[in-house]
């Protein structure tokens, strides 16, 4: 069974990916600015779940992998929001 140490990785590459799709969500006005770096963040993202998800079977522990999708899929959503948005506004 591999370390925790992987997972753990994986875990922090969502919640930086995470963070950086929280503070792009700023004021309406700035929507049609910051439409680029939400798409290659929602890129990442899934990148990063994809990948995740053929590994997770093999992780050390629940408790890592659970958080690792949870904090993946709200930066997903996050961006996908903001896109959604923009799209109405530009």
């Amino acid at each position: 069974m591999p370390s925790q140490g992987t997972t753990l990785l994986f875990l922090a590459l969502a919640l930086v990916l995470f963070f950086f799709s929280l503070a792009l969500l700023p004021p309406v006005e700035l929507y049609c600015r910051l439409r680029r770096p939400a798409i290659v963040l929602l890129i990442l993202e899934a990148i990063l779940i994809i990948f995740f998800s053929r590994w997770h079977k093999r992780s050390a522990s629940g408790a890592l992998t659970i958080a690792t999708f949870v904090f993946a899929v709200l930066g997903i959503v996050f961006n996908a929001v903001l896109l959604a948005k923009a799209a109405r506004i530009c």
